[in-house]
Order: C-alpha cells, then structure tokens, then sequence
C-alpha cells in the first residue's frame, strides 16, 4: 500500500498478545484464532499498510478468570513491571516506531497512582488506558480520581473505552455520559475515548461538541461499519476529534488501514482523522 502520508495506529497490542477463546468476543470481532506473531512480522506488516508508527497498550492485567461483580484487578508491581519493560523493548529496538499507553487499575489507589508514574517517568510511555468494564466501575467513582490527576502533572492522555464491552461485562459502566462529571471536574485532563461508544455514540458527540479535551477513536471498529453520524461530525465541526486505530491484533491491520483511506470525510480531515490528531493528543514525538 503507497500513500502521500503514512499513518499513525493509535491503538495496538504487542504482537505475541494470544486472543482468548471468547464466544462473545468472537461474534464481535469475527475470526479470533490469532495466536501471537514475532515483532518483526508486526513491523513488516506496518510497512504494508503504510503505518509509521503504533502506540502499544502495555496491559498487566490479573489472568484470574473474568467475575462481572469482581472489582478491581489486583495488579502487582513485579506483573506490571514485566509487561512494561517488554514494551519498552519494542521501543528501544525499533526507535520512533512503536509508543507506550499503559492500563492502570485505578482501584489500587495509592500504588496504581506509583505505576502510572513509573510508566511515564521510567518507562517514556505517552499515555495511560482504563477499561471501566474490567474494572467494575464507572469513569466517575472516586477511585479514578487520583489516576486523573497524576495524568494532568505527567501531561498525558487517559484513553477510556466507551460503549458495550466485547466480552462478558457490564455496558452501563462504559456509558459516555459518565465522562460528562469527570470532563468538567478535569479541564486540564485530555480523555480520549474509545471504540466509538455504541449504542451512545450521539452521547460521545455531545461530549464532543461540548469540551475541547474530549476526543474519540474508532479503534475496534472496521472504518467502514463506524456509524455516519460521526464522519458528519468530523466533516463539520470536529475534523480535530477523530482518531483512526486498527487494534491489532483483534482486527486486521490491511483492513482497517485500506478502509481508513475510504472513509467519507474532506481531505483534511482525513489527513487528521488517519494522522494528525493521534501525534497532536498523544505528543508523539517522530524522527524527522
């Protein structure tokens, strides 16, 4: 694939990541036998599809099996550590091709607060990921609130899942309106949501529309099945909104960069939706 501009995968996973024989996820997702791949076939396969460079979820999270009424995942430091050094090999050996965003689980208080800076500080990563539906909880509890904060002192984005889990979890602690509380408590805090958010994808517009820190990927949907109200929005009054994303593994990577080229939106936009805004939100820093 040739293009006048390469793209930026805002949303990926560490190629050895092996899917879960999940009923649920595999209705969502259609074929989910991926069973791992070696970095190099990962970065031929960016090559390919003219991805400049992916941010990598580094994802520590317990292997217990998943409880919807469990709370919380207990992730300990020497699991947390291992998965963010394993990231920040990916980095170091490919230099300006790979970035870090790490999940916390926020209900670790204090010592989720520590991980979080480590990441950062110690790690170089460029953002922090929280899945309300793993964790039990709402983006609007208390227990998020220190994470928030530590996320405006370090200057990095918080990435949010918005809308119904693909897996067996409550949806209602994912719906956008939540962020609503959490948008105006943090002006300062950069939220950007993701997987579109259906059912309430008018409800992500609307936190859209109304505060200019709130931003929206469509990471876990194929381009061409994310619903037209939002490539409206971002032909209008949005073009600086929208991310594009391929969550590698869980969604082919030519896929979704075939179809992000066809969306229906401006050249501009696309530029933005495809490029601009993922370096612009996550202070990507590229080699020239």
């Amino acid at each position: 694939m040739t293009a006048e501009y390469k793209l930026i995968d805002a949303v990926a996973y560490p190629p050895n990541m092996k899917l879960p024989k999940d009923p649920l996820l595999s209705k969502v997702f259609g074929d989910t036998n991926f069973q791992g791949a070696t970095l190099e076939q990962m970065v031929a396969q960016m090559d390919q599809c003219s991805i400049q460079a992916s941010i990598i979820t580094v994802n520590s999270a317990s292997a217990e099996p998943f409880h919807p009424y469990r709370v919380g995942q207990k992730v300990d430091d020497a699991a947390f550590d291992s998965a963010c050094r394993d990231v920040a090999g990916m980095i170091a050996r490919y230099p300006g091709r790979f970035f870090g965003c790490v999940a916390i689980d926020p209900t670790g208080m204090m010592k989720s607060v520590r991980q979080l800076e480590r990441a950062v500080r110690e790690y170089g990563f460029n953002g922090c990921f929280m899945l309300p539906a793993r964790i039990g909880l709402p983006p609007n509890h208390a227990c998020y609130f220190p994470i928030y904060a530590k996320c405006v002192e370090l200057g990095i984005p918080v990435r949010m899942n918005v809308g119904f889990p693909a897996f067996q979890g409550f949806g209602w602690v994912q719906q956008p309106l939540h962020l609503d509380e959490v948008l105006l408590a943090f002006p300062e805090l950069i939220v950007v949501g993701a997987h579109v958010g259906h059912p309430w994808h008018l409800e992500c517009i609307a936190l859209l529309q109304k505060y200019p820190n709130f931003h929206l990927l469509t990471s876990g949907w194929v381009p061409k099945r994310v619903p037209q109200e939002l490539w409206q929005f971002a032909n209008t009054r949005g073009a600086n909104k929208l991310m594009w994303a391929s969550d590698y593994p869980l969604l082919p990577m030519e896929r979704c960069a075939r179809e992000g080229w066809e969306v229906p939106v401006k050249d501009e936009v696309k530029r933005r939706y495809l490029r601009e805004n993922a370096i612009e939100v996550f202070k990507l820093k590229l080699p020239n």
